[in-house]
């Protein structure tokens, strides 16, 4: 399970809510490398300039954030709009807010990744319906014609 994010990369946008620090240290402990903007401006620059794999944006940004959302839903990214871990919370707090949102983006990646699976393998059986059944066929020797 903690090894879901290992090898993401993952942007972090921050607003006035979000502690990225906290965020950042748990994604770290499981694998992922996350990459802090902290306006909307770098994190549009970074989106154009790197590949994510997912991103968590500060709802702090509040109508800020529609664009940049919609980019990064053009680009493919998923991404979680989150408020915790808060800079209000005590610092054990934030920590265990910052590691819930690490696991509930690992949990939504990993979905992803099934769901795309499975389309992969419908779209395949019904480009080739044929290929359904030739498991059970023997092989034909052509030498023997």
């Amino acid at each position: 399970m903690h090894n879901r994010l290992s090898g993401k990369k993952v942007l972090i946008v921050k607003g006035s809510l979000l502690v990225p620090f906290a965020l950042e240290m748990a994604l770290a402990e499981r694998g992922a490398k996350a990459i802090t903007a902290t306006n909307i401006i770098s994190a549009f620059s970074l989106i154009e300039h790197e590949r994510f794999d997912a991103a968590v944006i500060d709802k702090g940004l509040h109508n800020e954030a529609f664009d940049l959302c919609a980019e990064l839903k053009s680009f493919d990214i998923p991404y979680i709009l989150a408020d915790a871990p808060h800079e209000m919370q005590r610092p054990a707090a934030q920590m265990a807010a910052a590691c819930n949102l690490a696991v509930e983006l690992a949990d939504r990646l990993h979905l992803r990744a099934r769901a795309h699976e499975q389309s992969e393998r419908g779209a395949a059986a019904a480009r080739y319906p044929a290929v359904k059944g030739m498991a059970s066929m023997g092989v034909i020797d052509t030498a023997r014609f």
